[in-house]
């Protein structure tokens, strides 16, 4: 077994919220059938086999859990057939919290799903963007979720936190609300698809400063607020890109699969699923190998300033879909992800230099 098979099936182009934000297309009324989906997981399923890994099988949208039959559906069908083919399957999804019911928590629970619940922070960070079609925000509902999926033993779980420049100047508040609520791991994911001014980054990396002294001080009383990009950072002291997986793997190990069936690199790059730009088939058709090999063979980094980088091989740099977003390729970086990867790996050494100098005066 060489690790594992990200496989992403984008159920719905449909959603409940009508967040400001999103990257994922126009939303309306177009679900992905189940002869799709059934073809989708076989293709999945066959590329494990192909690879000699696992298969960690994704739902996504728009908002999955509108196809909350298709989604069950998906499952029953994947373990089957991964029980007959003998590939190992874990499960998880990404959702806005606004249809996860007890009951469907407690069905997923029971399959060991990774649940990614998109929060973003205190009330009013959240309600900033993550609204209903009638303005109203989203946050009460949203954060009854966290408490119920908080309540359940041993559940897999991570809240989703995405900065904004219409939000940025919320993020102490909004993390500290978090970490009052919830405990385990927070993906803070920055808006990479909107322009950011410069005096948005200026304020963004004030509030960033000032997280830090809240997270440093979360650090030594043992109770750290957990950030998937610091502790990326704080790892990679130690490891370079290759050790850690941090070289994107878009086109390799991940598929993403749209609602009409079509291969993407990666389901951040899916969309409404008709940008051929990034295509390499369709589940009626296969996987185009000339495709997926031109993608593998482009993505990465050729942006002539990294090269010379001291940080190079701590950075998301070589991230395709984040590239993508900012800068229009999968191998370009663009300045904003430079100056953010700088600010988050410079805050993670000094706070490293700050514990261990605590460690040393006592």
């Amino acid at each position: 077994m060489t690790g594992t098979l990200a496989l992403t099936l984008c159920l719905t182009h449909d959603c409940t919220l009508r967040c400001r934000y999103c990257y994922a297309g126009r939303k309306y009324a177009h679900a992905m059938t189940r002869e799709t989906a059934e073809l989708g997981l076989e293709t999945g399923l066959a590329e494990a086999i192909r690879t000699k890994r696992g298969l960690d099988v994704s739902f996504f949208g728009g908002e999955p859990l509108l196809e909350w039959e298709l989604l069950q559906h998906c499952c029953d069908y994947t373990a089957r057939r991964a029980a007959e083919l003998e590939v190992k399957v874990r499960y998880g999804i990404t959702t806005n919290g606004t249809l996860l019911t007890p009951e469907r928590l407690e069905w997923m629970a029971s399959r060991d799903f990774l649940i990614g619940l998109s929060l973003d922070g205190s009330p009013a960070m959240h309600n900033s963007n993550r609204c209903f079609a009638d303005g109203r925000g989203s946050h009460e509902l949203v954060a009854a979720a966290l408490q119920r999926m908080s309540a359940i033993p041993g559940l897999r779980s991570k809240v989703i936190c995405v900065v904004t420049p219409t939000n940025h100047h919320y993020l102490r508040e909004g993390l500290l609300w978090l970490h009052e609520h919830y405990r385990g791991r927070i993906g803070l994911n920055f808006d990479y698809w909107s322009d950011w001014s410069d005096a948005q980054f200026a304020s963004l990396q004030q509030q960033w400063e000032l997280l830090m002294q809240d997270v440093t001080e979360s650090y030594r009383m043992q109770h750290p607020i957990r950030l998937d990009c610091l502790e990326r950072a704080l790892a990679s002291l130690n490891k370079d890109n290759r050790e850690q997986c941090l070289h994107c793997r878009i086109g390799e190990r991940e598929i993403a699969i749209s609602v009409d069936g079509n291969f993407f690199p990666c389901s951040r790059m899916v969309g409404v699923g008709d940008d051929p730009a990034y295509t390499f088939g369709n589940v009626h058709t296969g996987i185009d190998r000339a495709r997926q090999n031109f993608i593998i063979a482009t993505r990465g980094n050729k942006t002539p300033e990294c090269r010379i980088c001291e940080l190079r091989h701590r950075c998301l740099n070589t991230c395709g879909c984040t590239n993508y977003a900012t800068s229009g390729h999968i191998n370009r970086v663009s300045p904003f992800l430079c100056n953010l990867q700088q600010l988050i790996i410079h805050s993670a050494d000094h706070m490293v230099a700050t514990l261990q100098g605590d460690v040393l005066t006592r």
